[in-house]
């Protein structure tokens, strides 16, 4: 574990671990080590969101002016989201730290030290608010704000990655480095929490000047004036549906891409990673990994290949949800009744949404697979792209399946659509617990992502891929993809 997670991949993705040495690398270590940054990421973007969200897109809905209309301060809606967020962030502290104290693990009972855990990723979120606030007062609306503070956030962390591996020293310049310079469970440093928290008042001193002086939904950065004419790709609603979609889309597949390739670099040290657990562990590694102890090197890496195919298709699969529900979420907001005001049929934009979805899926598996085949290059015991690809894009079948069943729901229960994030979370579950819990074949198999592959024996390679069951689950898909269509064409819109 020290080997795989002190090389310059995971070092690039995680940061760079505090201890020197494998004796060093416990579990309390590894945890700290790893944990923080990739847990930040979500944080922030949360947060990043919210403030935006409540300030910004308050201001262009016109909600801020009439607040103001009240007898309140300028500054007291903003006042009112930053002292929210702050109190938020302490409540989370405390529960995250008290429910790693209470799990009793080794080397994490210090309930100190699980505060100073806890800390680095809460001060890094609030950190991340204010700078969202910050760019709620500079630019003029809700959507350049969270793009610009979510795009730095993404500059800082490359930037990040070149220091962590060259030079540590420079990543102390850096404040998202600051996350993990805690060296939490190692050397236990407070000093980038207070770092993070200064940096976060100077932020919020700067919005409350910024904000004070300038006009309710206006910003200091001008609207950029659109084009007089509109470019081809929005001069049809295929092009409109995939211009609203882009930004979201490209972030999707680069985050799959990073995802393959970090999952790509583990795969020939999968061997040893096994062959270095204690027995109890080895056992538990190999039902969750889904590997044969005392398999070669080569085939322990292709039945390592499951686990990862599975995980990419579970996030490709959350990806292409959210473009189909695109079509309802349009609904709640007024807007399909504008377009069927013009000369466009159901059958049309029914058609777009589903299409478009059930590309950007199979693009999204391609990218994560993509990246598998990448981290191999150069490799002398490298997978060849026949075995990566042959398996991995068959998983894209899932993908439609799903999206076949959000299909029926939109059609016939749109309000309930949300209900296929449950069958995600079950074939998730069935597919990494299932196998460590043995639950009965009948129960694995209501996972649809378990129908994909044969099952691998002497003469079977694992990832092989079961063409007879893909193309029934084809089948099944556009036959309820179909009769989706038959209820959406019938029933009434809904509103918000």
């Amino acid at each position: 574990m020290y080997t795989l997670f002190s090389g310059p991949a995971l070092v690039s993705l995680f940061g760079p671990t505090a201890v020197k040495s494998p004796e060093q690398f416990t579990g309390a270590a590894a945890f700290g080590g790893l944990m923080p940054l990739i847990t930040v990421m979500v944080f922030a973007i949360v947060t990043i969101v919210y403030v935006v969200n409540r300030t910004r897109k308050d201001e262009d809905e016109g909600i801020a002016e009439l607040l103001r209309s009240f007898q309140i301060g300028k500054l007291s809606n903003t006042t009112a989201v930053v002292i929210e967020v702050f109190l938020l962030q302490l409540i989370m502290t405390v529960a995250l730290a008290g429910s790693i104290q209470a799990q009793g693990a080794v080397g994490m009972t210090n309930f100190a030290v699980n505060l100073l855990f806890a800390a680095s990723i809460t001060g890094q979120s609030f950190l991340w608010g204010m700078v969202a606030l910050l760019f709620a007062q500079i630019f003029p609306e809700a959507g350049t704000a969270k793009g610009m503070s979510i795009g730095l956030f993404f500059v800082l962390y490359v930037l990040r990655m070149g220091t962590d591996i060259s030079n540590i020293k420079l990543s102390w310049f850096n404040p998202l480095s600051w996350s993990y310079l805690t060296q939490v469970y190692v050397n236990n440093n407070w000093l980038p929490i207070l770092y993070t928290l200064i940096l976060a008042a100077i932020l919020l001193i700067v919005a409350y000047q910024l904000e004070i002086h300038r006009d309710v939904a206006a910003g200091y950065v001008p609207e950029a004036r659109g084009k007089a004419h509109a470019g081809k790709l929005l001069m049809n609603f295929t092009g409109l549906t995939l211009r609203m979609q882009r930004t979201a889309a490209i972030g999707w597949i680069i985050g799959l891409f990073v995802l393959g390739v970090t999952y790509g670099s583990m795969i020939n040290k999968i061997g040893s990673l096994i062959g270095g657990a204690s027995s109890s562990s080895n056992n538990l590694l190999q039902k969750e990994l889904q590997i044969t102890a005392d398999a070669n090197s080569n085939l322990m890496a292709q039945q390592f290949l499951g686990t990862v195919y599975m995980v990419i298709a579970v996030i490709a699969t959350c990806f292409a949800i959210t473009s189909l529900s695109r079509m309802v979420s349009e609904e709640r907001k007024n807007r399909q009744e504008q377009l069927y005001a013009l000369p466009i049929s159901r059958l049309k934009v029914f058609l777009n949404y589903t299409i478009i979805a059930w590309v950007l899926g199979a693009l999204a598996q391609f990218a994560g697979v993509l990246g598998v085949y990448l981290s191999q290059t150069g490799n002398k015991n490298a997978l060849s792209a026949g075995t990566i690809f042959g398996g991995g894009l068959a998983w894209s079948f899932g993908i439609f399946f799903v999206l076949s069943l959000l299909s029926l729901l939109m059609a016939f229960a749109p309000r309930a659509s949300a209900l296929v994030w449950v069958y995600i979370g079950f074939a998730f579950f069935m597919g990494i617990i299932g196998n460590i819990l043995s639950f009965p074949k009948w129960a694995m198999n209501l996972n649809i992502f378990h129908n994909l592959m044969k099952t691998a024996s002497a003469t079977v390679l694992p990832n092989t891929p079961n063409w007879t069951n893909l193309m029934i689950i084809l089948m099944i898909a556009l036959i309820l993809t179909v009769i989706g269509f038959v209820g959406y064409r019938k029933r009434d819109l809904i509103s918000g």
